[in-house]
């Protein structure tokens, strides 16, 4: 009668000098993978550098303008632009400062309004918002082409009923910071860069892992197989 044999095989606490060889080539390859992710994004993180967008600089230059001169015309457009650009964010804002914008946007729009015009626009804006929009698209200057439809589109859900055209002093208090917490994104040449028509940062996380991924599986293929020739290793 033939025997039972039992293998006891240990990934972790190899005895043979195939499993050895064969535990060094994996944690090799997950070293070199673990690397390659993780070590990115320290790289992201120890190059970043906080760099405002447009519409920040936009915005701050707008209100520094209103400070010092008034509020122009011109100077009232951009602010309502920027405000309704980072509501345009939606999901990222807080309701606490989606409530701020869309006040200080919806006073701005109503300063911008025609004296004659403003009664009727602010009963409008309180009974039903959406039918305002017409006339702050006019105010505002957007064209309804382009990036400024994307905008137009935002007006429904971003303008409500204001008592009064002159932002107020909360408001006021507010803004600056709620405009740099929004528009201020950590930047580095990692990011900037572009590398086959992609950001660099973006290409590397969506396409290169994977290629990598699949390159580090063909390497421990053609690695296992020199292993096992060396120790005359037979799979049966």
């Amino acid at each position: 009668m033939g025997g039972t044999h039992s293998h006891e095989v240990s990934f972790f606490k190899p005895t043979s000098e195939h499993g050895k060889a064969n535990k060094k080539l994996i944690i090799a390859l997950v070293i070199i993978w673990i690397v390659c992710v993780f070590g990115f994004q320290a790289l992201l993180i120890l190059f970043a550098k906080p760099t405002p967008e447009a519409n920040l600089i936009s915005f701050e230059t707008a209100w520094s303008g209103a400070a010092q001169s008034g509020a122009t015309e011109t100077v009232q457009k951009t602010l309502a632009r920027t405000f309704l650009a980072v509501l345009g964010k939606n999901i990222a804002i807080s309701a606490d400062h989606k409530k701020v914008l869309k006040e200080s946007l919806s006073a701005t729009v109503l300063s911008l309004v025609p004296a004659d015009q403003k009664a009727p626009f602010q009963e409008t804006l309180a009974q039903n918002p959406s039918l305002a929009v017409t006339t702050a698209i006019q105010v505002i200057g957007l064209s309804g082409t382009g990036f400024d439809k994307i905008m137009a589109n935002l007006l429904p859900s971003s303008l409500v009923p204001v008592a009064s055209e002159e932002i107020s002093a909360e408001n006021k208090t507010a803004l600056p910071a709620i405009m740099k917490l929004y528009c201020t994104h950590n930047q580095c040449g990692l990011t900037t860069m572009r590398f086959l028509g992609f950001p660099f940062h973006y290409w590397y996380t969506a396409q290169f892992l994977l290629i990598l991924f699949v390159g580090l599986c063909l390497i421990y293929a053609i690695m296992i197989g020199r292993i096992n020739r060396k120790f005359k290793f037979i799979e049966e």
